[in-house]
């Protein structure tokens, strides 16, 4: 795809008429704007800075976003399907409309490298985006949609490593099917109610988690990080739990489920 680089000589306003995000050559930052109705498909808009602006009803389908950077920014019911943005940086923005329970869609887009924090993502669709190093922290993302996210970089049909971080973050009700997150670090979120169907946690660190799964058929946790994570409605029986690293007090929560008894020592 081609890079559009006839860039307008300034910045377009409320968009009453024009649908299309237009910038100078000159200026890359925009501040306290408001854009409605936008419509940038395949469009270059790579390296921009957004503080304090609202961006609604608008699509970014196919485009080049890479480099973004936004502050305190709303951005409401946005498309962002298949775009290039990797290496993007969100601090405080809200990308879930709470009048109208809409979230934005990053479906199929590259995120590689991307940073969110302190967002509120909730509602978002990441379904089979490139998300490789991906940071999401302390942040909202209840409902969000991660199927077939893909957090891996594949150097050789032996080799497959996933990097990323999903931490201080509440994911309840999201859906994690097919995801490959070995070894990523998944600590102090909150996982209730989320669905791991199919999902390989191998090696994950949950340290200080809430890890109570609706769905978690074919899930791999084997050599996982659980200390001092509480764990619920999960049944041991069906999981092969190999490996996992806890603390003394989580004992009774396993012992328990596998129907064991235990009676203090006698003095």
């Amino acid at each position: 795809m081609k890079k559009d680089t006839n860039f307008s000589e300034k910045l377009t306003l409320d968009l009453s008429d024009e649908k299309t995000l237009s910038v100078s050559d000159e200026s890359y930052q925009i501040s306290n704007k408001k854009f409605v109705d936008l419509l940038c498909h395949g469009k270059n808009y790579e390296n921009l800075t957004f503080k304090n602006c609202e961006i609604i009803d608008s699509t970014f389908k196919g485009s080049f976003l890479s480099g973004w950077k936004m502050e305190n920014c709303k951005l409401f019911n946005c498309n962002f399907e298949d775009t290039e943005m990797n290496d993007a940086y969100f601090s405080n923005c809200q990308f879930y409309d709470v009048e109208r329970n809409l979230g934005c869609s990053f479906k199929l887009a590259r995120i590689k490298r991307s940073e969110f924090q302190g967002c509120n993502l909730s509602l978002n669709n990441f379904e089979r985006s490139e998300a490789f190093q991906i940071v999401i922290n302390d942040c909202r993302a209840q409902g969000c949609v991660f199927k077939s996210t893909d957090f891996t970089n594949i150097v050789s049909r032996s080799f497959i490593f996933s990097s990323a971080q999903l931490t201080n973050s509440d994911f309840r009700y999201s859906d994690f099917s097919n995801v490959y997150l070995k070894k990523c670090d998944l600590s102090e979120s909150r996982f209730v109610a989320t669905i791991f169907s199919r999902a390989n946690l191998e090696e994950a660190i949950l340290n200080n988690s809430e890890f109570s799964p609706e769905v978690y058929d074919g899930l791999i946790l084997n050599n996982a990080d659980f200390r001092n994570a509480d764990i619920r409605n999960v049944d041991v029986r069906s999981l092969d739990l190999s490996g996992i690293k806890i603390q003394d007090w989580q004992q009774s929560f396993f012992m328990e489920n596998l129907g064991i008894i235990v009676f203090p020592d006698s003095n």
